[in-house]
């Protein structure tokens, strides 16, 4: 049925010009005051014009101040009283979203807005500059917007919607009304026609990778529905009863992959009172005692272009994988390897012929699912194994196989990735860039780092991606990409096949900082952050590739130009090379003696050593702030550690000894009689064995760390990852490199628990009492274990914390900030007048705490 094209209206709308708005202020404590605070970009405009920006009093997790900036004049607008506009940050200065329970338009290179009252939902398309919403009485309105708000005019008005299903690219609606009807509605002539009448709820809606067509299931029926034709085509799932795990995909070319398991009426018995493990089980999953049924698994193909249906042989460890090349699918058996010696198992993925209905080709035994199609179908990109250093690119319609090398990637670094034109992939191998032309077969390399440069391949910027299976780089445009090099971190710019630098700096630069867009949709205009411990965020844009400043902080320079930190190496006994770090404290006399705190995780360290720090205890990083701690006299040591051969406790007391002893070397104002140790998690067991493993620390702090390494972690079943955690202590970052049974030894040798009676150490733990990565029983047995010794020792357990405390938990990271404050204070600064310290650790006396 056609729509009769209404006339727009203005009865529910009223302009209203709005000036720089004032700041609302921020109800929680925690973030009133704007002494201290973080710039964060927020999202960058489609078009590059416009960068929004948060000001966060306190590092507060909600911006109290939102700016919109401009990004060629630098000129801003305050609009913190404006929210919901992520997705309809347009082009042209236009945004929309909400000032309260109002619809707010605002055209910011005009200067103008204007409000719609009574909406219930909106959404915007960027690319045809159109708003939809439905209002109080259930009217889809389909508004072309205009820079010049007056000339916004009503294009559709549509009644009795219910709801509205919009494509990801924003580009194609789908409106359902109160008769069960979907309509499907041409966004060019503004009209609209019935597709189909439904009989129940919509269960699931998915789009096509080209938007132009859809899939939902309702009652027991899928439905696909194509765009272009307006054909909707119903299929019955051959199955009576209630369907599980319902997944849903779709081909490149519109043909569907579905899957799905049933409960037949086969009642496995006892089920409801026992759970029987068996050695020999594959899957570890404790049972919630309801009755289980035998399941059967399902799968098929509808192939769209003849309508025909075909159905796979699938079961418990026969599955499928789409990733979206048409005519084959990805077959693997997830159970055949699985040993838990990996959080991932490895798993053996093979090629499969959906015509021939058979395996035609075993690609590799990884243990995730690198498989990255590329843009024209034709080839499969995937890395072969574990650390993903070797991968292959697969010809589809030959099956041949090109074979290469990459430097195994760091956690969010570059990993091989395809053009736009899908004949090229670029990737990093032995500290350079190089592409690859499949269809001349030739590698060019991109850069000139030499070996001694320790070059790093870090992100590319700017992707593009086909939804759900692959990325991509569109090489018609410029494409950026950020690259370490010793200190530094380097930005270059990849365009017409060359690679050249355009800027560089010894401060920690992030595109990371937001999660919405960071570049604009033509590749030109990018935000990013620089900082240091002694320089506030400072957030910066490219545009035309010239970088300019966008905005900089405005935190009292006084407040923190007297930071100071010394960047030194040390040696650990095996001669590896390591870094530390020392930071001053504020009142620095270099006639003076000061206590030292030493923060260890690993290599990497937590956060990280040049990132600004802010002195208050609620933008803590789970009990550690060195801003806070030098602001009170502290010298802060953030060194690396590792793990050798000997184990992580042992070899984390060398690379600690080491660190120290250097650092005593450099700074003869540290007091070595007065040191001070903290860790989290990893950090957390490495600060409780190097407490009882040696005499150097007068006090630590240990927060949820694994202390009880045999009992709490080697023979520990994780309710989190749903499998025993031998793979943790054995083979990811505690790297044992064996079983308990191979050498027992070495286990007690590490086991802060087992050497707990050795420590001259005052010991503060902290725990969350929801944390399921590393138990929280750890916590309460390691304090145990100090208690029996009377040991001098208090345990914090935190009632609704999980792993880590942060500035999203403002009391809680408040709360333990102080206390690791007033811990070393005590012990370290001689302020013995602390009473929670004082009253818990004189075994000469009790305490009967309510606490």
């Amino acid at each position: 049925m056609k729509s009769k094209l209404l006339t727009y209206t203005y009865l529910s709308i009223c302009f209203l010009f709005i000036q720089k708005g004032s700041a609302q202020k921020n109800n929680n404590d925690f973030f009133e005051d704007s002494t201290w605070s973080v710039l964060a970009p927020l999202i960058l405009s489609p078009d590059g014009q416009w960068a929004v920006v948060g000001k966060k009093f306190n590092d507060n997790p909600k911006p109290n101040q939102v700016f919109f900036i401009n990004t060629a004049t630098k000129k801003k607008k305050d609009l913190t009283h404006f929210s919901n506009f992520y997705k309809s940050l347009l082009n042209n200065g236009l945004v929309i979203g909400n000032i309260k329970k109002d619809l707010a338009i605002f055209s910011l290179n005009q200067n103008d807005s204007l409000i719609i009252k009574d909406i219930k939902k909106f959404d915007t398309s960027k690319d045809h500059n159109l708003l939809y919403y439905i209002n109080s009485n259930n009217e889809l309105l389909i508004t072309k917007l205009n820079e010049a708000l007056p000339r916004t005019k009503l294009k559709l008005l549509i009644k009795g919607i219910n709801k509205y299903y919009l494509s990801p690219d924003s580009n194609t609606i789908i409106a359902l009304n109160k008769k069960n009807e979907l309509l499907y509605i041409d966004l060019k002539k503004f009209t609209y026609n019935k597709l189909l009448t439904i009989d129940a709820k919509i269960a699931y809606f998915k789009w096509n990778i080209n938007q132009d067509g859809f899939v939902f299931k309702s009652d027991n029926k899928i439905h696909i529905v194509d765009l272009l034709t307006n054909h909707v085509n119903s299929i019955a799932i051959p199955d009576s009863g209630e369907i599980e795990n319902l997944k849903l995909s779709f081909f490149m070319n519109n043909d569907l992959y579905f899957s799905y398991q049933i409960n037949t009426s086969q009642v496995i018995k006892e089920s409801d009172f026992v759970d029987i493990w068996q050695g020999n089980s594959k899957l570890l999953v404790h049972s919630n005692f309801k009755p289980k049924f035998e399941k059967v698994y399902k799968s098929f193909i509808y192939q769209n272009h003849n309508k025909k249906l075909i159905q796979l042989d699938r079961n418990i460890d026969k599955d499928y994988i789409n990733i979206g090349i048409p005519g084959y699918l990805l077959s693997y058996n997830y159970f055949k390897d699985q040993e838990f010696n990996t959080y991932f198992p490895p798993i053996e993925y093979s090629l499969y012929d959906i015509q021939k209905k058979e395996n035609v080709l075993s690609l590799a035994s990884v243990n995730q699912k690198p498989f990255y199609p590329s843009v024209s179908g034709k080839y499969i990109l995937y890395a072969t194994n574990y650390n993903k250093s070797k991968w292959e690119i697969l010809n589809i319609s030959t099956l041949q196989k090109h074979t290469f090398n990459v430097d195994q990637p760091n956690i969010g670094g570059l990993l091989p990735i395809w053009s736009s034109d899908s004949e090229t992939i670029i990737y990093p191998q032995y500290g350079n860039l190089y592409s690859y032309n499949i269809k001349s077969n030739k590698t060019i390399k991109l850069t000139k780092f030499k070996q001694k440069d320790s070059a790093v391949i870090g992100k590319i910027i700017n992707t593009k991606s086909i939804p759900s299976f692959s990325k991509y780089i569109d090489t018609n445009s410029p494409v950026y990409l950020t690259i370490n090099q010793d200190q530094k971190k380097y930005l270059y710019i990849y365009d017409q096949h060359k690679v050249k630098p355009v800027y560089n700096t010894d401060k920690h630069l992030s595109f990371n900082k937001t999660h919405n867009r960071s570049s604009s949709d033509d590749g030109t205009t990018h935000i990013f952050t620089i900082e240091d411990y002694n320089l506030p965020t400072k957030i910066l844009s490219i545009q035309d590739k010239k970088i300019s400043t966008l905005i900089e902080s405005d935190i009292d320079k006084d407040l923190y130009s007297w930071r100071k930190r010394l960047d030194f190496t040390f040696f650990d006994k095996l001669n590896k090379k390591l870094h530390g770090y020392l930071f001053y404290p504020k009142n620095y006399n270099p006639k003076k003696k000061y206590p030292m705190i030493v923060q260890i995780y690993d290599l990497g360290l937590h956060s990280p050593y040049n990132e600004f720090s802010i002195p208050v205890p609620v933008a803590s990083n789970s009990g550690f702030n060195s801003s806070l701690l030098t602001e009170n006299d502290f010298f802060v040591l953030r060194a690396q550690t590792y793990v050798t051969e000997e184990g992580p406790g042992v070899s984390a007391v060398d690379c600690v000894t080491a660190a120290v002893n250097k650092s005593l070397e450099v700074e003869p104002s540290i007091d070595k009689d007065n040191l001070g140790l903290i860790g989290h998690s990893f950090g957390g067991y490495k600060a409780a064995a190097v407490s009882v493993l040696s005499n150097m620390f007068k006090a630590s702090v240990a927060g949820a760390g694994a202390y009880d390494f045999i009992g709490g972690f080697m023979f520990r079943y994780s309710y989190y990852r749903k499998m025993p955690d031998w793979f943790m202590a054995e083979n990811s970052q505690f790297n044992m490199g064996v079983k308990f049974s191979e050498d027992p030894e070495k286990y007690y040798r590490n086991s802060p628990i087992l050497n707990a009676h050795k420590t001259q150490t005052a010991m503060l733990l902290f725990t969350g009492l929801q944390d399921e990565n590393v138990n929280w029983e750890n916590t309460r047995k390691m304090f145990i274990a100090l208690k029996r010794e009377q040991k001098p020792v208090i345990a914090l357990f935190y009632k609704d914390i999980v792993h880590g405390i942060s500035n999203i938990e403002p009391k809680e990271n408040h709360d333990l900030s102080k206390r690791v404050l007033d811990w070393f204070d005590y012990h370290l600064q001689g302020k013995t007048n602390i009473p929670w310290i004082k009253k818990g650790l004189d075994y000469n006396t009790y305490s009967i705490s309510p606490l």
